[in-house]
C-alpha cells in the first residue's frame, strides 16, 4: 500500500467516523425522549426547524453557523462536534492500528476481521459515554448490547468455545459488584451503579480475566486524573485546608520516591520515605472517609468512559501499559 493511498484511506475513515459520530449523537439523546433513530429526522431541540442536509455536516456546519440554529438563532451545544470529531478520531486511531499490518498475508484477515468489530464497539461505547456523562445515566439497551456483541465475536474467534470469555465476562460483573459493596461498607451507596457493572462485564468478556484486573486498575488511575482538578477546586472553595494539604504532601512524597536519585539511595532512607507515604496516603484517605461535607457532596464523574477507555488501550497497548505500570508502581 503506497503512502498516498494509506492516507487517503486514513482520512476516508475519519470522514466516515465525524458521520458515524453524528448518527451516535441521535442515538444518544433520543434514548432519554424514547424516540425512534430512523423518524423524525434532525431537528433544533429548542425550536424543532428541520435541519436542511446542507446544516447536518458533521463538525462543519456547527463551526460555519457559530454554534446557532439557522431559524431560531439560539445556541446548539457543543456536544454535537466535539462526538463528531472524537469519533472520526476514534476510526483513525483505529484504521492506523490494524491498516499497516493489512499487508502481511498472516494478519490480513485477521485485521480485516478485527478493524469493523472495533468499530462497531468503539461507537457502542461512544453512546453509552455520551449518556453517562451528559446525564450519568447509562441504559441497559446500549451496554448490553456491548456485552453481546463481544460476547459472539469473541466465541467465534475462538471457534465456538465460548467458555473463556463467558468467563471474563462473570468475573469482570462481579468485580465491580465486589468494589460497588467495598463503597457500600465505607460510605453506606454503592460505589458504583450497576451500569458501570455491564461495562465490566464486557471489558472481561474481551480482555480476558488477567487483562481485565489490568484494565481495572488503568480505569482507576483514569479516574482519579479526570477527579483530581474539580476536586482540588472543591476542596479549596470549601476551605478544607487540611485535606488539601495532607494530599499534598502525600503526592510530593510519592514523586520523590519514585525519583530515580532515591532509588540509588540506601534502603533506610527507601524505607523511611515508604512509611511516610504510607502514613500520609491512609490519613489523606481517613480524612476524605470521614468528613461528612465531602462525602455529602462527592466531587463525581462517570466511571463508565475511564472503563470503556482503558478496555481498548488494554486491547491495543496491552503490554507497553502494563510495563509501565509495573515500573512505575514497583
Amino acid at each position: 500500500m503506497s503512502e498516498q493511498l494509506y492516507n487517503f484511506y486514513g482520512f476516508f475513515m475519519f470522514i466516515v467516523g465525524t458521520c458515524i459520530g453524528s448518527f451516535l449523537n441521535v442515538v444518544a439523546l433520543r434514548a432519554f425522549t424514547g424516540e425512534s433513530i430512523v423518524l423524525p429526522p434532525s431537528k433544533c431541540p429548542k425550536c424543532g426547524y428541520k435541519i436542511k442536509p446542507y446544516d447536518n455536516v458533521p463538525v462543519l456546519s456547527w463551526l460555519i453557523l457559530g454554534g446557532k440554529c439557522r431559524n431560531c438563532k439560539n445556541p446548539i451545544s457543543k456536544q454535537y462536534p466535539i462526538v463528531e470529531f472524537l469519533t472520526g478520531c476514534g476510526f483513525l486511531w483505529f484504521y492506523n492500528h490494524f491498516a499497516h499490518t493489512l499487508i502481511e498475508p498472516v494478519t490480513q484477515w485477521q485485521n480485516l476481521i478485527l478493524l469493523p468489530f472495533f468499530l462497531v464497539i468503539f461507537s457502542l461505547s461512544m453512546v453509552i459515554a455520551i449518556t453517562d456523562i451528559k446525564e450519568k445515566v447509562v441504559f441497559d439497551v446500549h451496554t448490553i448490547s456491548l456485552a453481546v456483541v463481544i460476547l459472539l465475536f469473541q466465541t467465534f474467534a475462538l471457534g465456538g468455545n465460548f467458555l473463556p470469555p463467558l468467563t471474563g465476562l462473570v468475573v469482570g460483573a462481579l468485580s465491580m459488584e465486589l468494589l460497588s459493596g467495598i463503597g457500600w461498607l465505607m460510605v453506606r451507596k454503592r460505589a458504583f451503579g450497576t451500569g458501570d457493572t455491564y461495562i465490566a462485564a464486557s471489558m472481561g468478556a474481551l480482555l480476558g480475566v488477567k487483562w481485565f484486573l489490568v484494565a481495572l486498575i488503568l480505569a482507576v488511575i483514569l479516574q482519579v486524573i479526570f477527579v483530581i482538578p474539580s476536586f482540588i477546586k472543591k476542596l479549596y472553595v470549601n476551605k478544607h485546608y487540611k485535606v488539601l494539604v495532607t494530599g499534598g504532601i502525600f503526592f510530593f512524597v510519592f514523586i520523590l520516591y519514585k525519583l530515580p536519585l532515591l532509588s540509588s539511595a540506601n534502603s533506610i532512607l527507601q524505607y523511611v520515605f515508604l512509611a511516610l507515604l504510607c502514613v500520609s496516603g491512609i490519613y489523606f484517605c481517613k480524612l476524605i472517609v470521614t468528613n461528612e461535607s465531602i462525602k455529602e457532596n462527592p466531587t463525581y464523574w462517570p466511571f463508565g468512559p475511564c472503563l470503556l477507555l482503558s478496555m481498548f488501550l488494554i486491547a491495543l497497548y496491552g503490554g507497553i501499559i502494563r510495563h509501565f505500570l509495573m515500573s512505575f508502581f514497583m
